[in-house]
């Protein structure tokens, strides 16, 4: 690349050596860097004027780390990051493509496995940025890389570091892009899964029209557009519109998940025949290439890279088969639509016509399967149940007065607990005051009245299976001290519950307490990595054996145990939420910050609306 940099422009940032200027946006500027083996980087430098803010350091350090944990399925992976000092930037993987947008205006728009193995393979990176307890917040166009090996999605996460400011510039514009931002992020609701999943519709539907699904020319007529009017899917072959017209819905609750969109397009399938499918495809591809002479079938369509579609005019998926959505509209609980049955595998013209050079669209196919095939892996049997994937609640903490116990939090007396200036929730405690629970105000009731009020609309009850997720760290500690995520409290006092605590000292244990008598289920183990603070997962799940607890540091597991042996057997139904706590008259205090709280349970749990 021609060294494109001026005068003003830094030559080093940190141990990177700049080489060429990438580009310049609102947030910052970002250069084409080399590290000292000479890898190229990504280096994303943020504004002068953005570092001033406390706020926003404190907000960016903490999505920087939470970044950094995204699983590289199909992203441009977070590699480094400078999170004190004057100079705030972060540093990613170097994609060498043109973004979607330009790929787009200069080639005009996708067609048939081209636009199939885009949007599997940006809902592949949505899937493994929602699990790591991120939300991208500006999915766009000219936020997806296609790379010789696929799609990549970059960007993700940090931007939410503007919410600091009120989400407003100094000259009064909103952040993000509009035509891709989901209705209640414009009416001012906080950001969530769900709204990068109506961008992710947006996406598809401009990748195959080369226009962007809502008109207007001005910020209020693109802003009435979103709101009040219907998307323009043209481009979209009926399969595909079905489940981006779901995307799209209004109500975020309808949406599908990022995962269930994979589904969807994928299918379910074991990881066996996945592998040995993407085997096969790979020794296929390598095989072709070395042969001389060797060519892809004619009489084909050609992608935008120039490569044929397949026999069938499908990207090859996980299961060998080409994708069959059934388009019809989604059910009241937000769930896709389910796939029809596949059709019988393609015949020799189909496996012919993916024989060829290794570029884009077919490297992308095999990458979103391996994607696919790695994240499933990962999400079971050691890591967090793939079939509690659906969104019950969240809350990233950048409002006040959300429903939880505390007000704003200053951390002078009487004000030790509630939501931080910096967009999270603090708890403090000491030996005079050693421990806090807060409940977590989830739209479901334990159990339901055993005489309820005719007249009242009935409050859907909590699943039996849930996943717990939150961001946490130690601002402060002093002595010994614990702090986790709880569930199955009881409704008054909360006496009796099930406890996943890390202490302060960094170890991780599982607890019961029943009527305030308390024990450790599982022997405490050593966890590493908690100074810069950590994602803590839990499962709380009814089987046939018992209530199955499972405990996850970093995506990590590190704890697992079914209760079945107390009195009761194990405890029933009842609150979620998260906890401090320090012995009493110890000299300890710990002060700790909570963020982006998840629960998470089985689609059919969703709560219905008429």
């Amino acid at each position: 690349m021609v060294n494109n940099l001026s005068p003003d422009d830094p030559l080093q940032i940190g141990r990177y050596r700049l080489i060429g200027r990438l580009g310049r946006g609102g947030m910052g500027t970002v250069y084409l860097g080399q590290d000292e083996t000479g890898q190229r980087v990504a280096v994303k430098v943020i504004n002068p004027e953005y570092s001033q803010h406390e706020q926003f350091r404190v907000r960016f350090r903490r999505e920087a780390e939470s970044a950094s944990r995204v699983r590289r399925f199909c992203t441009a992976a977070v590699l480094d990051a400078a999170l004190d000092g004057d100079q705030l930037y972060v540093v990613t993987e170097y994609v060498d493509g043109p973004n979607l947008y330009d790929a787009v205006q200069s080639s005009g728009p996708l067609r048939g496995s081209s636009l199939d193995a885009l949007a599997v393979g940006v809902a592949t990176a949505l899937t493994a940025i929602h699990s790591a307890g991120v939300v991208h917040r500006d999915l766009k166009p000219s936020n997806v890389l296609l790379s010789p090996v696929g799609p990549r999605v970059i960007d993700f996460g940090i931007a939410r570091a503007l919410d600091t400011l009120s989400g407003i510039t100094g000259t009064g514009q909103l952040m993000g892009t509009p035509r891709y931002m989901a209705p209640e992020v414009l009416r001012g609701a906080p950001a969530s899964p769900a709204c990068d999943v109506f961008s992710w519709g947006c996406l598809v539907a401009f990748a195959a029209s080369g226009r962007a699904p809502f008109g207007g020319e001005s910020l209020p007529s693109i802003v009435y557009q979103v709101l009040n009017t219907e998307a323009s899917l043209e481009g979209l072959e009926p399969a595909l519109r079905g489940l981006v017209a779901a995307t799209l819905d209004k109500d975020p609750v309808r949406r599908p998940t990022a995962q269930q969109i994979l589904d969807q397009m994928v299918g379910r399938t074991t990881p066996e025949r996945a592998q040995h499918t993407v085997v096969q495809t790979w020794q296929t591809q390598t095989t072709a290439a070395a042969r001389p002479g060797t060519t892809a079938t004619s009489g084909q369509p050609a992608t935008l890279a120039g490569q044929p579609v397949t026999g069938t005019g499908y990207p090859a998926t996980v299961a060998g088969q080409p994708p069959t959505i059934a388009g019809q509209p989604p059910t009241v609980a937000g769930r896709p639509p389910t796939m029809a049955a596949p059709p019988p595998r393609p015949g020799a013209a189909g496996v012919a016509a993916i024989v060829g050079q290794k570029k884009l669209i077919v490297l992308a196919v095999i990458v979103v399967a391996v994607a696919a095939l790695g994240l499933r892996a990962w999400l079971s049997p050691s890591g967090p149940p793939a079939e509690l994937s659906y969104n019950l609640y969240r809350d990233d903490f950048n409002e006040g007065g959300t429903g939880w116990g505390g007000g704003e939090y200053t951390g002078k007396e009487y004000n030790t607990y509630g939501y931080a200036p910096g967009g999270f929730y603090a708890v403090d405690v000491d030996d005079q005051h050693t421990e806090r629970i807060e409940k977590a105000p989830l739209p479901f009731v334990p159990k339901q009245p055993a005489t309820p009020v005719p007249s009242a609309t009935p409050t859907p009850t909590t699943p039996e299976q849930l996943l717990l997720t939150v961001t946490t760290s130690l601002r402060e500690f002093k002595g010994p001290g614990e702090y986790g995520l709880f569930c199955r409290a009881d409704e008054e006092s909360r006496q009796s519950r099930y406890e996943f605590l890390l202490t302060a000292q960094g170890e991780a244990r599982i607890r019961r307490i029943t009527k305030g008598t308390g024990g450790n289920l599982t022997p405490p183990v050593a966890v590493s990595d908690l100074k810069q603070g950590a994602k803590l997962q839990a499962e709380c799940a009814t089987t046939d054996q018992g209530v199955r607890l499972r405990m996850w540091v970093n995506d990590e597991p590190v704890q697992s145990y079914v209760d079945n042996s107390g009195a009761p057997a194990s405890l029933p139904n009842g609150d979620v939420g998260f906890l401090v706590r320090v012995p009493e008259k110890s000299g300890a205090t710990l002060k700790a910050s909570f963020d982006d709280f998840t629960v998470q349970g089985p689609a059919l749990a969703a709560p219905k609306r008429d």
